[in-house]
């Protein structure tokens, strides 16, 4: 419970804020086409020949809560009208919700035991019809999941392999379409479509109130590498579903957008978003958009707490600074600087070659044998200093490469300094001044830019590092990080405004944020979620304390999500007073007021069942 004190909700003659007690309230136009399928029309939903578009919750307990005690236990029909009223009041065309369409393996299940169903009015299949008797009547949709990837307490795949005593770890036999598993879970999926609501005189498989019928709740996990669906058995429970229901829209359960699930005709596409994330949901929904499918964001997080808990990582770009002053203080002196050409460096040999030229020259230097400096001539080396008459200095620009010219200086200087190691010569005649030069041959000028040596020093090094490096981390940082709420919210905006029919432009039909809680049976305090992400309507927006109590729930992040949910629609909010636009509801305070409990929802025979 969030607060030990009741948050009584104001009524309509104290409070000066709009007051949400039933759904007779709603205007016409919010339940006007509950008798209509929504359609797909390209990567476009269609509702009585507008484009629709599926905003709202998840609201996963109305058919099973774990949440109040004892838990499991089914929820007070109080509490799924509070539900819906919270629903509509922020905008919300659709729900989605696990428990309404996964209920196996407890004793409290439609499927208690393998092959065992309750029988109708049982209070399992009451709870699951209520809900979608309250949707339908508050002008809602709703998606319902047919099975689930974890062992949660609604069941799922692993309940239907414990079943049959086999591991409830390896999927394998639930996938295989061959195996007694694969016809359980058919069996089920018959028997919960071809039940008739007391509510409604409708089948699930012929009620327009189910907008879609999902294959699974992430299937194969978050990290898409968990016994993910094979094609063929999405197709074939698609097909199944549309052999039920033809009217009704399936989506793929599947964790993230597979390529090859495009290609199944009779599936639309979602994908989940833990942490939200810019780059994933671009990449996804231009996946969906390439084979002209709807795609729905069907769970988001709505919290912040990813991007407030990596939003430091953008200072990992300091990194490069630190490992480039840590190369600088790690490398020897003695090593720098470094003789060496830019075609050195670009071919990674301009260190080995520096090296390589120091090496003869110690050698020399112990065998006792004179060192070279630099271009200096000894001046006598014994009798033998007028046999050589001086050489004429070439031009650097005679060699073609630097090496040419020290190959050129080395077999000078071992001409003259060691001459016990060379026959006797005879004299060198005198250069003939009349005879002419040969041509000096002349690099191109990019060839004697690569090739004009320099010295590196260490700094070069270090800052050469972190120059590389900040433009390889910032990109990374900017595709993986965690989005930030607003701004994921924002793209969301922009990819649900209708793009032009028939193009292959990148779009969503609609996102629905996890998950959604109102109070408990006594209209007191908020019913919560372990999970951490546990919205609350605020009870009692306006001054006094009490406010104070109610803004403890989710606070403004509820004003945001109804902001945009509303402008998604194009809608101007039904409870907004004249003049005003949704952009004029700032924060929490503004909202109006859904009171607790609701009215109760009149049947055809007049009878009132549900809320007060």
């Amino acid at each position: 419970m969030a607060s030990a004190t009741c948050l009584p909700t104001p009524t309509a003659a104290s409070s000066t804020h709009y007051t949400l007690s039933a759904a007779a309230q709603l205007p016409t136009a919010s339940t006007a086409a509950q008798d209509s399928f929504v359609t797909r029309n390209g990567s476009r939903l269609v509702l009585a020949g507008h484009d629709f578009k599926a905003v709202g919750p998840n609201i996963y307990w109305l058919g099973l809560d774990e949440n109040v005690g004892p838990g499991p236990s089914y929820p007070g029909k109080g509490r799924v009208l509070e539900a819906m009223a919270i629903a509509s009041a922020m905008g919300a065309t659709t729900i989605r919700s696990q428990s309404l369409g996964i209920s196996v393996g407890t004793g409290l299940s439609l499927e208690n035991a393998l092959g065992v169903f309750k029988p109708d009015g049982d209070p399992a299949w009451d709870a699951i019809d209520f809900a979608i008797f309250a949707a339908r009547r508050y002008g809602l949709r709703v998606i319902l999941p047919l099975t689930d990837q974890y062992d949660y307490y609604h069941g799922g795949i692993p309940t239907f392999l414990r079943w049959r005593n086999l591991s409830s770890t390896d999927f394998s036999p639930f996938y295989d379409l061959s195996s007694p598993v694969y016809s359980d879970f058919t069996l089920y999926i018959r028997t919960l479509l071809n039940h008739t609501s007391p509510y409604t005189n409708l089948t699930l498989a012929q009620d327009p109130t189910v907008l879609a019928f999902e294959t699974g709740n992430e299937l194969s996990g978050w990290t898409g590498r968990d016994y993910p669906p094979p094609v063929e058995w999405t197709t074939a429970i698609a097909q199944l579903l549309k052999e039920l229901a033809p009217q009704t829209l399936v989506l793929s359960g599947t964790y993230g957008v597979r390529e090859a699930e495009l290609h199944i005709d009779e599936v639309d596409i979602s994908d989940h978003f833990y942490p939200p994330s810019l780059h994933r949901l671009s990449r996804s929904s231009s996946r969906a958009a390439s084979a002209q499918k709807p795609f729905l964001v069907g769970e988001y997080d709505w919290t912040n707490r990813y991007y407030l808990s990596w939003r430091w990582a953008w200072f990992i770009l300091v990194l490069p600074a630190l490992l480039a002053a840590l190369l600088y203080a790690a490398t020897p002196r003695r090593w720098w600087p470094v003789r060496t050409t830019v075609r050195g460096l670009l071919t990674c040999g301009g260190c080995r070659c520096g090296r390589a030229r120091r090496r003869p020259r110690r050698g020399a230097k112990e065998a006792g044998e004179p060192e070279a400096q630099g271009d200096a001539r000894p001046a006598s080396v014994g009798s033998s200093t007028a046999m050589y008459p001086p050489v004429p200095a070439r031009g650097v620009e005679e060699h073609t490469t630097l090496e040419e010219a020290d190959a050129d200086k080395s077999l000078y200087h071992t001409a003259e300094g060691s001459s016990a190691s060379l026959p006797i010569l005879g004299a060198v005649p005198s250069t003939d001044s009349t005879r002419p030069s040969p041509a000096p041959r002349r690099l191109s000028p990019a060839s004697s830019w690569l090739s004009r040596p320099f010295n590196l020093y260490r700094v070069h090094l270090s800052v050469l590092f972190f120059v590389v490096l900040v433009p390889l981390l910032a990109p990374l940082l900017h595709t993986y990080l965690p989005s930030s709420f607003p701004s994921f919210l924002s793209r969301l905006s922009a990819l649900e405004r209708a793009p032009p029919p028939n193009t292959h432009a990148a779009s969503s039909v609609g996102d629905l944020y996890w998950s959604l809680f109102g109070r408990d049976d006594a209209c007191c305090a908020f019913v919560e979620h372990a999970d951490g992400f546990t919205l609350h309507y605020p009870s009692a927006p306006g001054p006094g304390s009490d406010s104070a109590a109610a803004g403890r729930g989710s606070g403004d992040a509820v004003a945001q999500l109804t902001r945009h949910a509303w402008g998604v629609r194009g809608e101007r909010p039904y409870w907004l007073a004249e003049g005003k636009s949704i952009d004029d509801v700032k924060g929490w305070r503004d909202l109006p007021v859904v009171a607790c409990p609701q009215d109760g929802l009149r049947l055809a025979n007049g009878t009132i069942v549900g809320g007060a």
